[in-house]
């Protein structure tokens, strides 16, 4: 047979293995680590609702998540007792849910809600148990013409009895982004040129009774003889923050920050102050880690006063306990993240991982990015092949000696300024500068394609900081058709959140790069030496689809451009390179020939037909039992990292 029919072959005998089985499944890594104890996290977005959910004494705790695998209402027991901090014990699953679930502490119990429902039985059964309530989940009207309707996110519905009459109101805070709109709207210098988010908050005022409300048209919450307004996401908690029998009211965002608004009003007559920037004991304003955060004011403590317990948008819940008044203003500690009793590896929300042994003892470790911007190592902890291993605590890499973290910052995301704490790092470990050391090649939300090189040693690499990859451009680098940033010098600025793949593609001893450019084509980065330095040509698009058009993995612009996750690999044992891409799990494309310097592909497609994407599935390759076949191993949206057998595999074979 020539090379173009064995190849044929060789995919038609992988399609017959490569059908899901009992012997596969596609499941979280599991830290397998007995009395290790990590971040408590639920998948992308945590609503916590915090409370004694099996009236033992002591404070459990309920996260509603939203996401795509992780959907859920999920239940950590304390069994530690009541203590601030305790270790809670690996979750539960109480139901699915949907978004913007909020707990409403009434008459010392909890009422739970989302947009136009109340669950009338959330400590035992979560959403399953569901009461619509009288009002239209899309009441909210913008100001201005819009004529396809607000843009609403966030849409927060809680209980108070606003005006102390006895009988409990609704208030709803709402995320506007009509002005803001959502993409590309940068001027040449970088300033955004569309408007800001806006969170707004409406009172609906209960003329009959807590049991038959009758509820007034809804009214938008004033602060200074104005609209009361915070940038997005309101999180409105109405307590008596200040001890003087009114209930004052503090607001989160969809960023990192909190606003307190003192009521200068009375209980039955509210008037509310212009909002004041809550500050931590230090001084410094008071953030969390990431953005899109959830406060609930809670006494966690139950020292007398209400602290905040926050959900981070990577699925990680915080106690921020409060401190007394400074200036008349509520002061809280720094947020302490919650810990619990580790079940599956966990990296932030949308984990980009890579399998390499990063510490040269013999074992795949990981190496993984995450939504925002840090690059976290997990140690396997067993001898080489044992499987399942046991693995460590994740650690944030440093970077020239502090923690790396890639940020956006007011202008650097494409989407505008609503996007500042996101990095989105995805990330290849390889040898770039061949000395013999695993360096790191990354790219970001900013496009920007750089590298850390490894200024450690083998077994104990410490990293470089950033430095930019270099491209030996002939003519002006071709530029994005969209945004305001531009490359300078030989960097390359390509489409954002997509892997750099490093990879020595033409077998010349040479690490090559491949990833997106600027227009979305799978491009090959070569690699060459010249005066006794490595060089990087201009990419070429000499990866092909079975037609021969060159494979072009997104042709979309600005925001939808990029965010195309890919890993290089012999998935099916024939010597030749295959391609695996983000989809439901990971698509796979079998290279068939190579001709003229191409390099020839062919759609297999998804390795399982479980779906485990939310925004994406960020693919690599693994092989933890040391059987020599290369195995799945996906970053999923919830921050797990999902693991399957390669259909290959001889233990699997041997399982069947």
């Amino acid at each position: 047979m020539d090379l173009r029919t064995t190849a044929w072959v060789m995919l038609i005998l992988y399609l017959l293995a490569a059908r899901p089985s009992a012997g596969q499944e596609l499941t979280p890594l599991a830290y397998n680590n007995p009395g290790l104890v990590v971040d408590l996290g639920v998948g992308l977005w945590a609503w916590p609702i915090p409370w004694d959910v099996d009236q033992d004494g002591d404070m459990d705790l309920l996260v509603s998540c939203p996401d795509k695998p992780s959907n859920g209402v999920w239940y950590f027991e304390n069994q530690q007792g009541d203590v601030p901090l305790p270790v809670f014990q690996p979750a539960k699953k109480l139901s699915t849910t949907v978004h913007y679930v909020m707990p409403s502490y009434v008459d010392d119990g909890i009422r739970v809600l989302s947009p136009g429902v109340e669950y009338d039985r959330f400590l035992t059964h979560g959403t399953a148990s569901v009461r619509t309530l009288p009002i239209d989940p899309k009441f909210h009207k913008p100001l201005g013409v819009q004529p396809k309707g607000p843009k609403v996110r966030h849409n927060q519905w809680r209980y108070v009895d606003f005006n102390g009459d006895g009988q409990l109101d609704l208030t709803v805070g709402i995320e506007d982004w009509s002005d803001y709109g959502w993409d590309d709207a940068w001027d040449d210098q970088g300033a955004w040129t569309n408007g800001p988010l806006h969170g707004w908050i409406y009172i609906f005022l209960n003329r009959g009774t807590t049991e038959q409300p009758q509820y007034d048209a809804p009214f938008r919450l004033q602060a200074a003889d104005r609209d009361l307004e915070v940038y997005g996401c309101p999180s409105q908690n109405f307590e008596d923050f200040d001890h003087d029998g009114d209930l004052d009211l503090i607001c989160g965002e969809f960023l990192d920050g909190f606003t307190y608004f003192q009521n200068i009003g009375s209980r039955q007559n509210p008037v509310y102050a212009a909002g004041v920037t809550i500050k931590a004991r230090d001084g410094q304003p008071l953030k969390m880690d990431l953005q899109m955060i959830v406060p609930i004011a809670f006494d966690w403590d139950r020292d007398g006063d209400l602290d905040l317990i926050v959900g981070d948008e990577d699925g990680r819940v915080a106690f921020v306990a409060n401190v007394g008044l400074i200036d008349e203003v509520p002061t809280f500690d720094k947020p302490v993240y919650f810990q619990q009793v580790a079940d599956t590896l966990k990296c932030g929300a949308l984990a980009t991982p890579v399998a390499v042994d990063w510490d040269s003892d013999g074992d795949q470790d990981i190496v993984c990015g995450n939504t925002a911007g840090y690059i976290e190592f997990f140690e396997n902890l067993s001898d080489p092949g044992v499987f399942p291993p046991k693995w460590g605590r994740p650690v944030r890499l440093e970077s020239d000696g502090i923690p790396f973290r890639i940020m956006a910052g007011q202008n650097g995301s494409i989407q505008g300024p609503a996007e500042a704490k996101w990095g989105y790092t995805t990330l290849s470990v390889a040898d770039w500068d061949h000395d013999g050391l695993k360096d790191i090649v990354f790219n970001s939300i900013l496009g920007k394609v750089s590298w850390m090189k490894n200024v450690g040693s083998a077994r104990s690499p410490k990293l470089s900081r950033p430095m930019a990859v270099e491209v030996e451009w002939q003519e002006k680098q071709p530029e994005l058709a969209w945004g305001w940033l531009r490359p300078t010098g030989k960097e390359l600025l390509t489409q954002w959140r997509t892997t750099p793949c490093v990879f020595d593609i033409n077998q010349d001893g040479l690490n090559d790069l491949i990833m997106l450019d600027h227009e979305g084509y799978l491009a090959v980065f070569e690699r060459y030496e010249e005066g006794g330095m490595l060089k990087l040509r201009v990419p070429e698009r000499r990866i092909l689809e079975q037609a021969g058009a060159p494979m072009r993995l997104n042709a979309g612009v600005a925001g939808r451009s990029g965010r195309r996750k890919l890993c290089i690999a012999d998935w099916n044992g024939d010597s030749r390179f295959d391609l695996l891409l983000n989809s439901a799990n990971a698509d796979l494309w079998i290279q068939t020939e190579q001709r003229s310097g191409s390099w020839i592909m062919k759609r297999v497609g998804p390795l399982d037909d479980r779906n485990i994407e939310g925004h994406d599935v960020s693919p690599t390759t693994i092989d933890l039992d040391g059987d020599g076949v290369l195995d799945f191993l996906g970053g999923a949206e919830d921050g797990r990292l999902y693991y399957l057998r390669n259909p290959r595999s001889p233990s699997l074979s041997a399982s069947e």
